[in-house]
């Protein structure tokens, strides 16, 4: 099988990449770290409707699919974007309630722009395990959720919880009455980290996910991981390229080194492998395969641990530059490694590859 990008699908990628370098550029990135406030990013997210990029129009969305989806965190990986609205948003609470009928109208406002609904679950597991330590007694709800990705800029909380095999989807529409949100900074200050705790809020069942839908769901937001961890691992190793050109050592450049044309050339099998397991994915999901979920994981697996791969070769080929603040390498690395954790590890995900296999 042969996969090409159709001309509307470069275009979007094309318009997404301008778009960042524009208005995202690393220089801003650093200031809004600095500050502590990503919020000029996520305004720029929502003036473009990015949230919207694989949503149905029916539901207010921009349309698209799966690949375009993954066009696009690929490309705000590339840029290290402030981009936990959009994976909450977009992937999570967006990607769970859309699957309801009329589930979505719950987070329109989201879809304007006009509010942050967020996946309430805890970031270093799947999403489909559901909010493990919340108690519901009629329409209120009690509990902790920890470090819940976008957790301190949320406006609505969409939260799943087991039921049999499925799960049931809460809405908190008011994070100010019996919701506390902690805020918890992370090694990785582009993205926004909280833990959740319920007292008695006020909630309401908007449907039920079977097992199968879950597992659906939990696989796109597995899926847009791996794709922003792809365009991570590019821009990293086009850093890197240049630098090594760049830098002279005994009257030559470092790039001639057959010990560092190895390195990065380790790098890009690891990209290119990458590359084909995302977009095969998501073409799967989109397309309805019966092997998308299965390919999901394994994309989440091996992408994740790819960067991860290219951010020690960049950083060892740096050398002492690539582990100061100063230099950009470190938004990237840092990014790298918290993907690999974010909604799922490999581990996580080899276990299911083996138990769907039957290998164990």
């Amino acid at each position: 099988m042969q996969f090409a990008f159709n001309e509307e699908q470069e275009m979007l990628r094309d318009a997404i990449r301008v778009a960042l370098q524009r208005e995202a550029g690393l220089g801003k990135i650093r200031r809004w770290v600095d500050a502590a406030d990503l919020s000029p990013f996520d305004a720029f997210a929502a003036r473009n409707a990015w949230v919207g990029i694989g949503v149905a129009e029916e539901f207010g969305g921009q349309g698209g699919g799966r690949v375009e989806q993954a066009l696009m965190f690929e490309e705000l990986g590339r840029a290290v974007a402030p981009s936990g609205v959009l994976l909450a948003g977009a992937g999570g609470a967006l990607g769970f309630a859309a699957r309801l009928p009329g589930g979505a109208e719950f987070l329109r406002e989201a879809l304007e722009g006009e509010g942050v609904g967020v996946l309430c679950v805890a970031a270093g597991r799947p999403a489909d395990q559901g909010a493990l330590q919340v108690q519901v007694a009629g329409d209120r709800l009690s509990g902790v959720i920890p470090m819940v990705l976008e957790a301190p800029v949320a406006s609505h909380l969409l939260l799943p919880l087991r039921c049999g095999d499925g799960l049931d989807l809460w809405l908190l529409p008011d994070v100010k009455a019996g919701v506390d949100i902690k805020p918890r900074r992370m090694i990785d200050r582009t993205r926004r980290f909280g833990d959740v705790r319920l007292q008695q809020a006020q909630g309401i069942r908007i449907g039920s996910l079977s097992g199968d839908g879950a597992r659906e769901a939990n696989a796109v937001i597995a899926l847009l991981v791996a794709a922003e961890s792809l365009g991570l691992a590019r821009r990293m190793l086009d850093m890197t390229v240049e630098y090594v050109g760049q830098r002279v050592q005994f009257g030559v450049p470092v790039a001639s080194f057959q010990a560092v044309k190895h390195a990065a050339a380790e790098a890009l099998v690891d990209i290119e492998a990458a590359h084909s397991g995302v977009y095969y994915a998501a073409w799967a999901l989109q397309e309805g395969q019966a092997d998308g979920v299965l390919h999901a994981w394994i994309a989440k697996a091996f992408a994740t641990e790819a960067a991860v791969r290219t951010a020690d070769r960049a950083l060892l080929l740096h050398g002492a530059i690539g582990y100061t603040w100063e230099h950009d390498l470190q938004l990237f690395y840092k990014r790298a490694k918290l993907n690999l954790e974010l909604f799922g590890s490999p581990r996580t995900y080899r276990e299911r590859m083996a138990e769907t296999l039957a290998l164990h």
